[in-house]
């Protein structure tokens, strides 16, 4: 995969030293949190979410879109990023990537003769090293299960980051992301709902015991209870009750199980520690909200990540001078078109 760089680089390439040796500790990529069904459907209504907004090629003076630019670059964004992904496609993934691990990384292909935009494809490395060469340029080095790696310009490459505040590069306070305290909830989650599960399975299992009123061999004792056995299943399948007689050899002794289940209330907080983490309320997980309740998710948790995007793919798609000039790349959401009759007229009124 050839790079195409649109900027001079500075320095000789041959002297790279890993950025580790400055303490700034390497990103590891993992996805155990993905084993979690909550997760999973947390992660599906953010990421489900942002795969609606829209992104455009702009163009602004005096802080209002002026025109829509049109070309190559306009026609990925909105129609198709690269040959397997339509835009929905592309952004969910990236989304997704961005919750799974604190970073998302999504590699612009130049074509390198006419630098122009190619397409925009979503990188899932398994390791990211930062590098720093002689000349204080940043660059990434990309590891993929395939035991292939990539070392790419840093500024040819969006990232996007989430947990943002200790790694100088990346997302996540350690090679690990911010992951740790989620993964315990998640584990206390689990250890709760098996046993919930092992407590359904005990219930289900010793119902009594068949006691017998002479001294019996292991062979004797096998018959009488295949015999108790079959005329059970007989009772059951023809006349649909599991009650049946018992003659004075043998005494139907029936065991009385209590399984002990987790209260509602604690497999609730479980799940809202778990939300919380993710900016998802109740309403929005279960798909049942107000607008109000979706304009409080939307402006908490959307609205950043569409804020972050727009920034990060126009530093990584444009050059210092097209932004001078007004250009830029925006995600921007179509509310309006669902929202309820009310906030439509009342947006309308404030436009007259």
């Amino acid at each position: 995969m050839a790079i195409f760089k649109r900027k001079k680089k500075q320095g000789s390439a041959e002297s790279f030293k890993f950025v580790n040796e400055i303490n700034l500790p390497l990103t590891s990529f993992g996805n155990n949190i993905s084993k979690s069904d909550v997760v999973k459907i947390a992660i599906d209504r953010i990421a489900s979410q942002c795969a609606k907004l829209k992104p455009r090629y702009i163009k602004k003076a005096n802080d209002k879109t002026v025109t829509e630019k049109s070309g190559k670059l306009s026609f990925i964004l909105k129609h198709q990023p690269n040959e397997v992904m339509t835009p929905y496609q592309f952004i969910y993934m990236v989304i997704t990537t961005l919750l799974m691990n604190d970073n998302a990384f999504i590699y612009p292909m130049f074509d390198g003769s006419t630098g122009e935009i190619k397409a925009l494809y979503p990188l899932k490395p398994s390791i990211v090293e930062p590098i720093i060469d002689s000349g204080g340029s940043y660059y990434l080095k990309f590891s993929f299960d395939r035991e292939e790696s990539f070392s790419i310009p840093y500024e040819n490459v969006i990232h996007i980051k989430r947990f943002y505040h200790t790694n100088q590069i990346f997302g996540g306070s350690s090679s690990k992301g911010d992951q740790e305290a989620l993964l315990k909830t998640i584990q206390i989650n689990e250890n709760v709902l098996q046993g919930i599960d092992n407590a359904l399975k005990s219930s289900m299992q010793i119902k009594g015991l068949l006691k017998m009123s002479a001294m019996l061999s292991e062979t004797d004792k096998k018959k009488q209870l295949d015999s108790f056995n079959e005329i059970l299943k007989e009772s059951i399948r023809n006349k649909g009750s599991s009650i049946i007689p018992v003659d004075l050899k043998g005494d139907y002794v029936p065991l009385t199980t209590d399984p002990k289940l987790i209260d509602k209330d604690t497999l609730e907080f479980l799940q809202s520690k778990i939300l919380d983490y993710f900016g998802v309320s109740v309403p929005i997980f279960n798909s049942k909200y107000t607008e109000d309740e979706f304009n409080s998710f939307y402006e908490q948790t959307i609205e950043p990540l569409a804020i972050q995007m727009s920034e990060a793919f126009s530093l990584g798609l444009l050059t210092q001078n097209e932004i001078m000039r007004g250009e830029e790349i925006i995600f921007y959401s179509e509310r309006l078109q669902y929202a309820s009759w009310n906030t439509k007229v009342t947006a309308i009124e404030k436009l007259n």
